[in-house]
């Protein structure tokens, strides 16, 4: 039977989040990566590494100015950075953090098990068929789950994968596993996708889903955002490798500063979308909560 573990950590409901691209390096090379299709070799260069006392530091700044915040570590693989598990223990006693892992590493799994503070840091599991072997995948996300950590699994919509993405529905749900969905927003066999989905490519991804419209299905019918008022740069940011702060990931040019600064600051106050539709569902976190609603169950935008 399928358990139904809480979806994420008891956050206050008005956090700042921050979305940190923690360093540039990754044991994967996915196809549809766009770190892979922009170039590890270059990117890495921006990568800056510190020890685990100055990110705290650092950190610590950003608390005393806006509290306990939200800090999603993606990009790369976070594991892959010197010392990840000791950031970690730093940061989460003053912050609440979310982990984008392959979950491929299992020595420094183990020892982040022993170590992290499962009210504090959560794991969001994400699963390349092309990369990881699927028991190999589920044996971790179990192992985490054993401990008391929140450890989420979603798999994307790629089309090359697509054929199997019911199959492992279903293997994960025969381990008490939901498996969130995601949709591709990038290029593929020369169309852009979400916009290339055929209508029956997206009945398919909402019958293995289980649902018509939500936060999983909103994406595929992308829904225009320019001119939006939005909180992005204001209670949400991108934070650079570099530590370079911009409004979300759509908007990589328009810098709010940088967090190594000791002047940094968000914006006052929310601004206006540029962007035609947003890619990453970030108005989860910078919009107002009935706006984000309006988005998730009915597919519409208040002007």
């Amino acid at each position: 039977m399928e358990t139904t573990p809480p979806t994420s950590l008891e956050r206050p409901q008005r956090q700042v989040v921050f979305a940190w691209d923690m360093h540039y390096s990754c044991n994967f090379r996915c196809p549809y990566c766009f770190y892979t299709l922009t170039g590890w070799h270059e990117l890495a260069k921006k990568s800056t590494y510190k020890s685990a006392e100055e990110w705290k530091r650092v950190w610590h700044r950003l608390y005393e100015k806006y509290g306990s915040c939200h800090i999603r570590i993606t990009a790369g693989e976070p594991f892959t950075y010197p010392g990840f598990v000791d950031v970690l223990a730093a940061l989460s006693q003053e912050h609440w953090v979310q982990v984008t892992s392959n979950l491929s590493l299992r020595p420094l799994l183990e020892d982040f098990v022993r170590r992290a503070n499962n009210r504090r840091v959560e794991l969001d599991c994400t699963f390349h068929p092309f990369e990881a072997k699927f028991e190999d995948f589920l044996q971790n996300v179990l192992l985490l789950r054993g401990r008391g950590f929140i450890a989420n699994v979603c798999y994307l919509a790629y089309p090359p994968q697509m054929a199997r993405m019911e199959e492992f529905k279903r293997r994960f749900k025969e381990n008490g596993i939901h498996m969130n969905m995601a949709v591709l927003w990038g290029r593929y066999a020369g169309k852009e996708y979400p916009h290339a989905y055929t209508p029956e490519e997206k009945r398919w991804i909402k019958e293995v889903i289980g649902y018509e419209i939500g936060p999983e299905t909103v994406g595929l019918e992308p829904i225009p955002t320019k001119g939006k008022i939005c909180g992005a740069g204001q209670r949400y940011a991108v934070i650079h490798a570099d530590g370079r702060a911009v409004r979300c990931g759509q908007l990589g040019e328009e810098t709010i500063g940088n967090i190594l600064d000791e002047n940094f600051e968000l914006f006052q106050t929310g601004r206006p979308c540029p962007s035609d539709y947003c890619r990453c569902k970030e108005f989860q976190m910078a919009w107002e909560e009935e706006e984000k609603q309006a988005l998730l169950q009915r597919g519409e935008v208040k002007v």
